[in-house]
Order: C-alpha cells, then sequence, then structure tokens
C-alpha cells in the first residue's frame, strides 16, 4: 500500500496544502516507516514507565512517612498514658504518677520514673496538702486527707494559649502552616481524651471510697494509720510550697528537700551555642563551625546552682505498701492496741527515719556517678540524641545556604564564562573552584555529623 494522498485544504486556508500525518510502508514526510511516529511512542511510552515508577517512589516515601507518623503518635500516647494517677498503683501510699500540680506535658521517661519509684529508689508521687497545722488532732487530718482528690485534674489539663503562628498574618499559608494546624488539632483532641480517662479513674476511686463502711476499708486504699504515719509529720517543699509526707528526696549537693513532682520539672537547657565570647566572636566569623559547637548544659540545682543535679531517696523502713509489700489498706501502726500510739506520734519521734539517722554526707561523697543518686540525665536519656539532632538540623541548614550560594556563584560564573573578555572567563574559572571545593568541605562536614550521630546511637545501645 503507497501512502496516503494528502488532503486538499479548504477554500478558506488561503491555498495552502496539510500534509498527512498518516504512512504506510514506503515512508512520508515524517521520515521513512514513520519512524517519526514511532519515535513519539517510544518517547510516551519511557515516559509513562518513568512518571509511573516516580510516583511509585512518591507513594512509598508517603507511606514510610505515615508509618513514622503513626508510630510517633503511638508512644506519645503511650507516654500520656503513663502520666495518669491510678489508686491501684500504689507505693508506700504514694503513686506512679504526678498529682497535677504542673501542667501534664511533662517530658520525662515514665517508664524509667515508674519503675525508679516500684524500686524505692525515688519518692512516690504524694497527694499534696496546700496547708498543714501541727494543732490539727489526727481526726482532723484524717478528715482532710480524705477529702483530696487523686488528681488535679483541671489544673493539669487546663487549655493553654495557643502561640501565634506568623503564617496566620499570611495571605497565602504554607504547606507547613496546615501541617501544623493538624498536628495542634491531634495534640488537643488526645489530651481531651486523656483527660477523659483521668476523670474516670477519679469516679472509681470515688466509688470505692463511698463503698467503703467505717471499719471496713477497702484494702486497696492507704488505711488512716498509713496516713497519719505519712502525714502526721508533713514538711514543705520549697519549691512548690506544697506539704508532703518527711521521707522526700534530697538534693546530693546542698541536701535540701524536693518533691518529685517538681524533681520531674527540671530538665537540661535546649541545644544552643556556647555563651562565651570567644567562641561567639569566632563563630561570627566562620559561623559554619556553629553546628559542631550546639552544647546542651547540664542540669542545675535550684537552690545552690551547682551543676549535674540529682537527688538521693530513702524510704521509710517502717513502710512497704503496694509494689513489693502489703496492700495499703492492711497498714497498721507499730501498736495497734495502743490507742495514744498515734495520737502522741506529733510530739514523739518517729519509729523509723533512716535519713534522720545517717549524719549528712558531704558533696564530694555523694557523686554524680555515686550507686543511689538519680540525675535528671536518667530520667531523661534521650538528651544526646537531640542535641545530635538539633546539630544535623542546624548542618542542613548551612548546607542548603551553602547550596544556594553556590548555586548563585555557578550562575554568575556562566554568565562571566560569555564575557569575551579573558579576564572574566579567568574570574568564572575561579568561582567555580571555590564552589566545587566548598561543597567537598560540606559533604564531608555532614559525613563527619553522621558519623558521630553513630556513635552516639552504638554509646546508647551499649548502655541499654
Amino acid at each position: 500500500m503507497g501512502n496516503v494522498p494528502a488532503k486538499e485544504s479548504p477554500p478558506n486556508s488561503g491555498g495552502r496544502s496539510r500534509s498527512s500525518t498518516y504512512s504506510g510502508s514506503g515512508g512520508g514526510p515524517f521520515g521513512p516507516n514513520g519512524s517519526s511516529s514511532s519515535a513519539r511512542r517510544n518517547t510516551t511510552s519511557s515516559a509513562y514507565h518513568q512518571s509511573g515508577g516516580f510516583l511509585n517512589g512518591i507513594a512509598n516515601a508517603n507511606d514510610k512517612r505515615s508509618k513514622k507518623t503513626e508510630e510517633k503518635d503511638r508512644l506519645h500516647r503511650k507516654h500520656l498514658l503513663g502520666l495518669i494517677v491510678r489508686y491501684t498503683e500504689n507505693v508506700d501510699g504514694g503513686y506512679l504518677a504526678p498529682f497535677g500540680t504542673y501542667k501534664s506535658n511533662l517530658d520525662y521517661n515514665c517508664d524509667i520514673v515508674r519503675g525508679l519509684i516500684m524500686k524505692r529508689r525515688l519518692a512516690p508521687f504524694y497527694t499534696p496538702l496546700q496547708d498543714f497545722d501541727e494543732s490539727w488532732t489526727n481526726e482532723e487530718l484524717i478528715v482532710i486527707l480524705n477529702q483530696l482528690p487523686l488528681h488535679s485534674i483541671e489544673t493539669a489539663y487546663s487549655n493553654e494559649e495557643e502561640e501565634d503562628d506568623i503564617d496566620n498574618h499570611k495571605i497565602h499559608k504554607s504547606t507547613n502552616f496546615y501541617r501544623r494546624q493538624e498536628q495542634k488539632a491531634k495534640l488537643k483532641e488526645l489530651m481531651l481524651q486523656m483527660k477523659q480517662i483521668q476523670k474516670e479513674e477519679e469516679n472509681k476511686y470515688l466509688e470505692i471510697k463511698s463503698s467503703s463502711s467505717v471499719g471496713q476499708r477497702s484494702v486497696e486504699l492507704s488505711s488512716n494509720d498509713l496516713l497519719l504515719r505519712l502525714y502526721r509529720n508533713a514538711t514543705e517543699c520549697p519549691i512548690c510550697f506544697l506539704y508532703y509526707p518527711e521521707n522526700m528526696n534530697i538534693s546530693r549537693c546542698c541536701l535540701q528537700p524536693i518533691c518529685t513532682e517538681c524533681f520531674v520539672q527540671i530538665k537540661r537547657l535546649d541545644a544552643h551555642p556556647p555563651h562565651d565570647e570567644e567562641h561567639n566572636s569566632r563563630t561570627n566569623n566562620d559561623s559554619e563551625d556553629l553546628p559542631h559547637t550546639l552544647i546542651s548544659e547540664p542540669a542545675h540545682c535550684p537552690y545552690c546552682a551547682s551543676s549535674e543535679f540529682g537527688v538521693t531517696y530513702e524510704p521509710s523502713l517502717d513502710i512497704c505498701t503496694g509494689f513489693g509489700g502489703i496492700k495499703p489498706g492492711k497498714f497498721r501502726s507499730v501498736d495497734e492496741s495502743n490507742d495514744d500510739a498515734i495520737a502522741s506520734s506529733s510530739t514523739s519521734p518517729s519509729p523509723v527515719s533512716p535519713r534522720k539517722a545517717v549524719k549528712p554526707r558531704r558533696k564530694s561523697s555523694l557523686a554524680i556517678n555515686t550507686p543511689g543518686v538519680i540525675s535528671i540525665d536518667m530520667i531523661r536519656p534521650d538528651w544526646e540524641a537531640k542535641l545530635a539532632s538539633a546539630r544535623n538540623k542546624l548542618a542542613r541548614k548551612a548546607a542548603t545556604a551553602s547550596a544556594i550560594h553556590a548555586s548563585n556563584l555557578i550562575m554568575n560564573a556562566d554568565e562571566d564564562s560569555y564575557s569575551p573578555s579573558d579576564s572574566r572567563r579567568n574570574v568564572g574559572s575561579s568561582a567555580l573552584s571555590n564552589v566545587e571545593q566548598r561543597m567537598i568541605e560540606e559533604a564531608l562536614r555532614l559525613s563527619l555529623l553522621d558519623e558521630e550521630e553513630r556513635r552516639a546511637k552504638e554509646r546508647r545501645e551499649e548502655r541499654k
């Protein structure tokens, strides 16, 4: 079959003819054997496969990002559940979760703190008294203690004022803005769920207290003897000014008392450059050193400002209830038959108070690595990972800025290369060499950061 004749142009086309795009075996105006059509089909097929692979890559990346987000949300939910106070999780008259004196946005490791409390290495989260008067009788003190809630829900889960997002004042919102809004809404919903769970625990607590008749108190609740043993000589925490049982944590440096709720609030500063003037003058001249010099200063004592803040705890020898001991409702005083034993406990010395019997140790004997000292880094062991993450983030930011600067240099060098002047060509060549050198340096620096992060991860795994 030969080529199909070209169709005639319509009268209004000015007499110009249009070649047909159809061809047979004999070739046509676009090349023999329809090579142009075949090339277009091959190009289209290749583009289709390439776009398919590109879309698959995007889908896989989105899937990984989605799984990572789900895992992060799961861990966050688990952490918040660890902050729920449950009356069944009792240790020596206290609990494994904070009362709620502060906001519930605590970032300490719940599993570690709960384990330390159950091992009696850290004081439990005791329910605090707003005030205390030594003249109160035992009956008055018991009435006050029995009226205390399990958790300060409204204080811990009160609505915080949201920070103003800079994109709120922009006409065109960025993609990150909508992502941030989605995260805020998700967090708000999660906090409402935790608040509801805590309310349910509070209702269970009130129900079991109301159902317990006089003289037949539930064994899951602290007995009156236990409450009097703990709160008869209540001590004020110098930080939150609330009253707790006298066997509180003691700072290793200046031997000051501190409740566990205040202790878990203390943490390292976020990663930042050193404050010394020598470093600042050096980094101002060479900002590329900044990612490597970020530091995270250890927590300082809130009393004497000593570095590497840590505490010790010595539990009362006559109290072992809840986890690893008897039911808190079964605790009885040493001489239950003597009604005056408890009444006179306010004036007579406590039957056991190991801390009073032990002579104060000097600071040198309570170093941060001394067995029994609980440091801030122990309850927040991820500080090294956060520091490495901050350094990598700043390094990527610096690398991006360097890449943009290098791109501008290349563009300027290309423009100069078209100039007839030999001197401009030499300047362009020199600029290109400088760009290559800087890009090599950036690659080496990022490689060193990755290696440092890998070694830090190995050290964390060895510690575990």
